[in-house]
């Protein structure tokens, strides 16, 4: 019997990105609805793959009943992400990738390459095929481009590494959007199968409702933070970005605040989901014309 796992997500414990001049929050998403969505879509195990920290997992396996959670890290070494599954503790970032692979390796865990041949994150490109990874994410949902996938499966099929596919969930109603099969239904069957490279892959891409959903639900989170801030002086949150909003100047919470609120007037946020996937469509189908020779 098939078990269905979503090797990708995030929580609030992801840190920040940097978009033109500002530092937004990468999740705003609560590990415990995480969970729930995982849950909700009837996983049998859900990954949680912060960036650069483990947190988000040990946290995300409190709230558990039906889906057993992984520890998992997405981690930036100096060649790109590498996706760690099965860790005890935090994997340090900025290492090569080859030293990343040793590390997760060495506590028992297996090593994933993450949208390898992404043209707008922080992709392994052909080294995915020369390191001594566990497997490669070939389909992953929230790349709505279909280009970085397309370049994944014909570039590393018969690469010997297991195929996976996961949903890169950065809100919960997107958790599943992709995942990973593989026979059984525990998280040691899990690990035993991408190992083995006994793995298969599906889902269906992120929907631009939930693009524009995701984007909405961080510009509130972020709202109310920055009111949290001007009001108690308190920080409640204890993540990388609330602590970044604390640290903002009065003046500068202010002007996000007027920004944010223009950005949920409405057509706003569908119009700039919109505009950011055509981008990033634009940039995936150049990268795959490059790497075809075409």
């Amino acid at each position: 019997m098939n078990g269905k796992a979503d090797l990708h997500t995030h929580t609030k414990y992801s840190g920040l990105s940097k978009v033109l001049f500002l530092q937004i929050p990468d999740s705003v998403s609560e590990p415990r609805d995480v969970v729930r969505a995982a849950e909700a879509k009837n996983l049998d195990v859900l990954c949680v793959t912060d960036h650069n920290s483990t947190r988000g997992g040990f946290e995300a396996r409190k709230h558990a009943k039906s889906v057993e959670v992984v520890v998992g890290e997405e981690v930036m070494t100096a060649d790109g992400e590498v996706l760690g599954l099965f860790l005890n503790e935090d994997v340090p970032q900025g290492l090569s990738a080859d030293e990343t692979v040793d590390i997760i390796h060495g506590m028992g865990g297996v090593a994933i390459a993450p949208h390898p041949f992404s043209a707008h994150c922080a992709a392994l490109g052909d080294k995915t095929l020369d390191l001594r990874l566990d497997g490669i994410e070939v389909f992953n949902a929230f790349h709505r481009d279909r280009y970085s996938n397309d370049l994944a499966l014909s570039k590393c099929s018969g690469s010997g590494k297991a195929l996976t596919g996961g949903s890169d969930a950065h809100a919960p109603m997107m958790v599943g959007d992709g995942f990973t099969t593989f026979e059984g239904r525990t998280a040691e069957e899990l690990r035993k199968a991408i190992v083995g490279r006994r793995t298969g892959f599906g889902g269906e891409y992120t929907t631009i409702r939930n693009v524009v959903w995701m984007t909405t639900l961080l510009v509130l989170k972020v709202q109310r933070v920055i009111a949290r801030s001007m009001v108690t002086g308190t920080n409640r949150e204890d993540t990388e970005y609330s602590d970044a909003i604390y640290d903002m100047r009065r003046s500068t919470k202010l002007i996000s605040l007027g920004a944010s609120f223009m950005f949920l007037l409405p057509p706003t946020a569908f119009v700039a989901s919109v505009i950011g996937d055509r981008l990033n469509t634009s940039k995936s189908r150049t990268n795959w014309l490059r790497l075809n020779g075409e």
